[in-house]
């Protein structure tokens, strides 16, 4: 008996299950259209899956979308590790990691788009501060900031505004690739904001909360 057609409109699956394939299709549609704006059908067709295929390894949605969020959490602690070069003086590491985080950023903008839409759309709203999903990442890469003499008297706070406006600044460099080549002068754009933020990140390790 010859197998049952395919309906035209539905392609064939992809061989692959792995469910790491799933969140990383998901990490991009979360990216681009944020949490409300991506559906569990949208991931299931650009996987060509059904719906209870996706969910049968996820359960919810939300599920899903915590797995994206603890990828994103996984590469930024990952960036933050391998900045942290013992042998190295403290502005060293700052610096090894700000133009890492960029380099990635400029590769693969989708973390730093997730997050910013993690932001506005603030799904966790009343809950508790402990469960946000880069909390110790940031205590880890504040932890490195006040490891400078200049900021070991500093106040959490302000180390926490001074990794704030760095991260900020790269990642909204970042997703503004696919505009800023357009404009006029752009040429060499990338280099000089990398030294920007070498010297920024130099001057924030040896002044402190003043630079």
């Amino acid at each position: 008996m010859p197998p049952a057609s395919r309906p035209a409109d539905r392609p064939a699956p992809r061989s692959t299950n792995r469910p790491d394939e799933f969140v990383l299709a998901a990490t991009q549609l979360f990216a681009n259209r944020g949490y409300h704006g991506a559906s569990i059908a949208n991931i299931a067709d650009e996987l060509r899956l059904t719906k209870q295929a996706l969910l049968h390894h996820f359960g919810s949605k939300d599920a899903l979308y915590e797995r994206v969020l603890e990828g994103v959490a996984d590469r930024m602690m990952l960036m933050l590790m391998e900045a942290q070069n013992p042998d190295a003086a403290p502005e060293q590491r700052l610096e090894t990691f700000f133009e890492t985080y960029l380099d990635e950023g400029l590769l693969n903008p989708a973390d730093s788009r997730l997050i910013l839409r993690e932001l506005l759309d603030d799904r966790q709203e009343g809950q508790p501060a402990e469960r946000w999903f880069l909390r110790p990442f940031l205590q880890e890469l504040m932890a490195m900031v006040q490891d400078a003499p200049a900021w070991r008297a500093a106040p959490p706070a302000a180390a926490l505004a001074a990794v704030c406006d760095l991260l900020g600044a790269i990642s909204y460099f970042a997703m503004s690739q696919p505009v800023l080549p357009r404009l006029p002068g752009q040429a060499g754009a990338v280099e000089a904001f990398r030294a920007q933020i070498r010297k920024r990140v130099r001057d924030l390790a040896s002044h402190g909360p003043q630079s």
